[in-house]
C-alpha cells in the first residue's frame, strides 16, 4: 500500500512553536501517564486539523510512535487533505466492515500511523459511544506511545465530547480573528461539565507581531548575534 503523504511546514517558527508543544507532552506522559490527547475546535474553521497533523508529526519525529485519528465522520473524504487515497477508515471499523488492522496506513513519516474518518456518517455518537470503540481505544494504546484525535469543533457537533472522556487529555484549538471569546468560553465549559481533563489552548493563525509579543527571544538561534559569538567562542578555545 502507498504511504500518505504527510505534509508539514518547513516554517521554522512554526516548528519552535510544534516542538515547544511536544516538550509540553512529553511532560504530561512522563508526569501523568498522558498518552492519548483530543485536538479540537471552539468553532468550525480553526485550523484544528492542521494543528494534529503537524502536532502528530513533531512527536513522530521525535521518535515516538504515533497515531493520528481524523474522528471526523461528518465530512466526506473528498474534503479530507489526507484522505484521498484511503478507501476505509474508523467509521468502517466501527460498522464491522473493516478490521482494525486495514484502518491504518503507514505515513512518509517515519513512527506516524495515519487512521482516517473512512465513511461519511451523518450521526456518529452512537458509534463513537460504542464498545467497539472501546476496543480500538485499548488496542492501539498497546501500539502507539502517542494517539492524537482530530475532532470536529466543540461548538458544532458532540463527537469531541464523546471522546475527550476518555482520552488523556484535551486541547482546544482557537484561531486568531475567528474564534469569539463567548465561543471559546462555551467551549471549555462544555469540556468541564462532561469532566473532560482539558489543559489548554492552541492559538492559530497569529500573526508575527502577535507571537513575538509572547516569544521576545524566537528567533534567537538564527539571530546574526548569536551566530556571531558562536565563532568568537569556537576561535577562543582554539
Amino acid at each position: 500500500m502507498k504511504k500518505l503523504d504527510i505534509y508539514k511546514s518547513d516554517n521554522y517558527i512554526l516548528k519552535d512553536a510544534f516542538d515547544e508543544a511536544v516538550m509540553n507532552l512529553h511532560i504530561l506522559k512522563k508526569q501523568n501517564g498522558y498518552r492519548s490527547f483530543v485536538v479540537c475546535g471552539c468553532e468550525a474553521g480553526n485550523g484544528t486539523t492542521t494543528v494534529a497533523i503537524n502536532l502528530a508529526a513533531a512527536l513522530a519525529e521525535s521518535g515516538w510512535k504515533t497515531v493520528l485519528i481524523d474522528g471526523d465522520m461528518r465530512k466526506k473524504n473528498r474534503y479530507k487533505r489526507l484522505n484521498e487515497n484511503a478507501t476505509v477508515g474508523l467509521s468502517d471499523y466501527l460498522m464491522d466492515k473493516a478490521p482494525i488492522g486495514r484502518i491504518k496506513y503507514d505515513t512518509t513519516t517515519e513512527n506516524l500511523t495515519y487512521i482516517p474518518c473512512g465513511e461519511l456518517i451523518d450521526n456518529p455518537v452512537r458509534l463513537l459511544c460504542s464498545n467497539k470503540m472501546n476496543v480500538a481505544r485499548e488496542e492501539l494504546a498497546n501500539d502507539y506511545d502517542f494517539i492524537i484525535y482530530d475532532m470536529p469543533a466543540i461548538n458544532s457537533a458532540m463527537d469531541a465530547e464523546v471522546i475527550a472522556v476518555s482520552a488523556d487529555a484535551t486541547i482546544l484549538v482557537s484561531a486568531v480573528g475567528a474564534t469569539s471569546k463567548k465561543g471559546l468560553i462555551k467551549a471549555a465549559n462544555a469540556l468541564k461539565e462532561t469532566k473532560a481533563n482539558l489543559i489548554g489552548t492552541i492559538i492559530n493563525r497569529t500573526d508575527m507581531e502577535q507571537y513575538t509579543a509572547y516569544h521576545e527571544d524566537y528567533d534567537y538561534f538564527q539571530n546574526e548575534r548569536y551566530v556571531k559569538k558562536m565563532i568568537k567562542d569556537k576561535r577562543k578555545k582554539r
